[in-house]
């Protein structure tokens, strides 16, 4: 990543991460001051996903500084403001942590599972930390404080983190009649959830139909990325969510139940926005499986494959075994990285170094590598390099890739564009 990408990505990171805190410090508990929901969880989160874990000090202080700062303007003391803000952001840290350092390689379920799972625990805690602290200088109600907490925080997560990876997900090819689909879809939505949550207590639409009305809204939401695209999905998500927490908070809709107390009708939206997020986060796991699958019927039974363990430090190379290919077995005597980079022109080795040196500083590419293989003068393979991940092992970082044999016409089509 150049310095001007990465100053540019950090300010951006920090400017979201403001505007949510502000957003969210209006969305509080008047009696233990402790916001209902807490969207910069989920900026946070999606942060240390998204930018290397070189990085991760930069922009762990940088969130603290604005976290700060927001806080002292909005809220606290700087001795609580201080200390809130090394509990929040090293709670998004652990969280991106847990995902990065547990999931496993074209795994995507698993990491999905890893990240709700570490959200439910990570912000357990944070939240009996936090309210710990709050307890000594306030007299607040511990154990309310400790779920408002808790529940902010893991919405808050769920939700931005879903609709950020959605908007940051690699574009689907462009065609007039998904997005005519799905802008259609997408103003069914929101009519939809204008309908039912604007409605007033005690007005004609009784509290079963509201509920069974509510169910609209989120066929809808489920429908338009597997119609319109994950990127549409993710903007879709974001509409309703406003809509959904703007007039919850006025006291409207079908969560405003008669005999709940102040901001609870707001935790009900809250749960119901963050099923919608995880059901929305399935669909997009769906959606790569079937469209790996696809594109492996497309290149036929006998596509190459091939799979590769590279320990950096000591050159060493294995390949899996699980995986029998003729591409596979051509490779299974590359013992050494010097060797494989042997096989390659002068371009293609400067390029896949390139990749792995970027892995091994936690940037790891999403993008497609088209390269050339030369067995011998007269057996010259055209492979792409669908997924890199780096991982750690006994001999410290390893990186695993994963190989696809493609026709010719791709490689040459990618050096094209890029020249």
């Amino acid at each position: 990543m150049s310095s001007g990408r990465l100053y540019l990505s950090l300010a951006i990171w920090c400017a979201l991460y403001f505007a949510t805190g502000y957003l969210s410090l209006y969305l509080d508990d008047p009696i233990s001051r402790v916001s209902l929901v807490w969207f910069p969880a989920g900026i946070a989160v999606s942060a240390f996903l998204i930018v290397g874990r070189p990085y991760w000090l930069v922009l762990f202080v940088l969130l603290f500084i604005v976290r700060t700062l927001l806080d002292v303007t909005m809220r606290h003391t700087l001795e609580t403001s201080l200390i809130h803000s090394a509990i929040s952001l090293t709670n998004d840290i652990a969280i991106a942590w847990c995902v990065r350092r547990l999931a496993r390689p074209n795994d995507r379920l698993h990491a999905v599972l890893i990240w709700l799972l570490a959200t439910l625990l990570v912000s357990a805690i944070a939240a009996l930390l936090g309210c710990s602290w709050l307890a000594m200088r306030h007299e607040i109600d511990f154990r309310q404080t400790v779920w408002i907490w808790w529940a902010a925080n893991v919405v808050g997560t769920i939700l931005i983190t879903t609709i950020v990876m959605g908007l940051c997900w690699k574009p689907e090819p462009f065609t007039p009649g998904r997005w005519l689909v799905g802008g259609l879809l997408w103003l069914l939505l929101c009519a939809s959830a204008w309908y039912v949550f604007h409605q007033p207590i005690g007005g004609p639409r009784g509290q079963a139909e509201l509920f069974g009305l509510a169910c609209i809204p989120v066929v809808l939401m489920i429908a338009i990325p597997v119609l319109g695209g994950n990127r549409m999905g993710a903007f879709s998500l974001l509409c309703f969510s406003a809509i959904v927490i703007y007039y919850s908070w006025q006291w409207l809709g079908p969560f405003f139940i008669p005999g709940l107390r102040h901001g609870e009708p707001l935790l009900l939206a809250q749960c119901y926005l963050s099923g919608t997020a995880l059901l929305l986060s399935f669909v997009y796991i769906q959606k790569r499986i079937v469209a790996d699958r696809q594109q492996q019927q497309r290149q036929g039974p006998g596509h190459g494959r091939a799979a590769y363990y590279l320990e950096p430090e000591s050159g060493h190379l294995a390949w899996d075994e699980n995986i029998d290919t003729p591409l596979s077995q051509q490779l299974s005597g590359i013992d050494r990285v010097d060797q494989l980079l042997a096989l390659l022109s002068a371009e293609d080795r400067e390029a896949i170094q390139a990749r792995w040196q970027a892995a091994r500083h936690g940037e790891l590419p999403d993008d497609i590598f088209h390269f050339h293989l030369t067995l011998t003068p007269s057996h010259r393979i055209p492979l792409q390099e669908s997924k890199l991940v780096a991982l750690r092992g006994p001999e410290g970082m390893a990186l695993v890739g994963y190989w696809d044999e493609v026709s010719h016409s791709k490689v040459s089509i990618h050096r094209h564009r890029e020249a």
